[in-house]
């Protein structure tokens, strides 16, 4: 079956005014059982761009700099001097400081969804490096809820996975897409459908889903 996709705006867009999109909903159906959704950064690309640009005009400086001091410093430089060792350090931290913030950066999240196995919650960051962060078994997942969260007088929304079990002793909740921070409009479409196929066990498409679950409050 043919995905579907969807995009919406994350919260720092809506914030920023953008007017294009940032994020990409794909719904992937595997028969009646199994469901994979994926929630893309559209501008994964343009952001990791930014940061190693940031990292070429720091080192354009530090190179500029140095050659500057090997030029004019008339007494030779030694690289325990001050004027050397400060600045190489302050380069050195900047520059490793973008490069981490650079491969952190989040490419995508997804989620497969199994009735029959588990739900898998899986990180795509820049070069395509994944990380599974969660992996719960069916029989352990009590619901899917999405609530509102007040935090700093400012009004959020989070999908929460609710366990039971075992599971529920080590994790009581696990959040789910909350790296992008998706609006509230994708955050619904997302709950809809995984609700749907937990509760009720039949495929569902992602404009006709209703939900009967308002959303809950919780103040931090």
């Amino acid at each position: 079956m043919d995905p579907y996709t969807h995009r919406f705006f994350s919260i720092p867009a809506k914030y920023a005014g953008k007017l294009v999109e940032d994020l990409e909903l794909t719904v992937q159906k595997y028969g009646n059982n199994v469901v994979r959704i994926q929630l893309s950064n559209r501008l994964h690309i343009e952001q990791c761009r930014a940061q190693f640009k940031r990292i070429l005009l720091i080192a354009g400086l530090a190179v500029v700099y140095f050659a500057i001091i090997l030029k004019f410093d008339k007494e030779g430089t030694r690289i325990t001097a001050a004027h050397i060792l400060i600045p190489s350090l302050l380069w050195l931290a900047i520059s490793s400081y973008l490069l981490r913030t650079a491969l952190n950066l989040v490419q995508s999240e997804k989620v497969f969804y199994s009735r029959d196995i588990a739900l898998q919650a899986t990180t795509v960051r820049t070069f395509g490096r994944e990380s599974t962060s969660i992996c719960v078994e069916h029989g352990h997942i009590h619901d899917m809820v999405l609530n509102e969260v007040i935090e700093n007088l400012d009004v959020k929304y989070m999908l929460i996975l609710r366990t039971k079990g075992s599971v529920f002793r080590r994790t009581p909740i696990i959040p789910l897409f909350n790296r992008l921070h998706p609006s509230f409009e994708c955050l619904e479409q997302i709950q809809q459908i995984l609700h749907t196929y937990w509760l009720k066990n039949i495929p569902v498409s992602p404009k006709d889903a209703q939900s009967s679950d308002s959303p809950s409050l919780m103040a931090l």
